[in-house]
């Protein structure tokens, strides 16, 4: 198994990418952004995604039933998700309310994701602007200006990038105990798939392509279980209070 980490910088994934195929590997693994640069350079080595919000669009296959190209793997359902992590958001925030979404630059859904978005938050009465970090130091720039002009609450572009980022992201959000939607990031409430869940659906497409299977003829797969998780603690440590509308609906409860 041979690894690469970009260390919190999209800018690093061609060099990475390049890297791991120089090592004529039997299968490649990766998150969405990472695969982009993947598939950017190779047609022939199986590539598996995980959490890919849409393949299609990204260009990575031709359809989730008939991949046809050397990419399979799971597909996200960001486009649902956002829409639901808004409605929850709208439950801890006053109507009118001004938030901010965390997004990657890089993103291959970041324009369907914004449009997705931005229809959400319409239809709840919210006011919604975009702030796109590419690595730790944008993060913290990002929350620098959230420190002088504070947003109601906030979401996130769900990216694999993102997701790298996610702890420099909870730190922040923590201490200026901001309503979040994502519990990865700091946030009191989310939706998401069970832990490792996605990880474990790739490595079933791994194995079944070292025994032979080709890329190009297995389907792609999306979660089949999302959760409504909350997590008492953060709720605490930010001052939030969970409404009980929340609470009655949680799959799960953190205390």
């Amino acid at each position: 198994l041979d690894i690469r980490v970009s260390g919190g910088d999209a800018r690093r994934l061609p060099a990475l990418a390049d890297e791991l195929i120089a090592l004529k590997p039997d299968v490649l693994l990766a998150i969405e952004t990472p695969a982009l640069a993947m598939a950017a350079r190779t047609s022939t080595i199986p590539i598996v995604l995980v959490g890919s919000v849409d393949p299609v669009a990204a260009g990575l296959v031709k359809s989730l039933a008939r991949p046809g190209t050397n990419v399979t793997g799971m597909a996200g359902q960001t486009y649902e998700l956002i829409a639901k992590h808004i409605e929850l958001l709208s439950e801890l925030v006053p109507k009118g309310a001004r938030i901010a979404a965390i997004c990657d630059p890089f993103w291959s859904a970041r324009e369907d994701f914004e449009r997705a978005a931005l229809r959400a938050a319409a239809i709840k009465g919210l006011h919604l602007t975009f702030v796109y970090v590419k690595d730790a130091g944008e993060v913290r720039q990002a929350f620098a200006e959230f420190e002088k002009r504070r947003p109601d609450g906030l979401i996130f572009g769900l990216s694999g990038f993102i997701r790298v980022l996610r702890e420099t992201i909870r730190e922040e959000v923590l201490r200026l105990r901001l309503p979040a939607i994502g519990a990865e990031f700091g946030g009191s409430v989310s939706y998401r798939e069970p832990p490792g869940a996605g990880f474990h659906e790739a490595a079933d497409f791994v194995d079944r392509i070292l025994k032979g299977a080709r890329p190009a003829d297995l389907p792609l797969r999306q979660a089949t279980r999302i959760h409504l998780v909350v997590n008492m603690k953060t709720a605490r440590d930010t001052g939030l209070k969970i409404p009980q509308s929340i609470l009655l609906r949680a799959d799960e409860v953190i205390e």
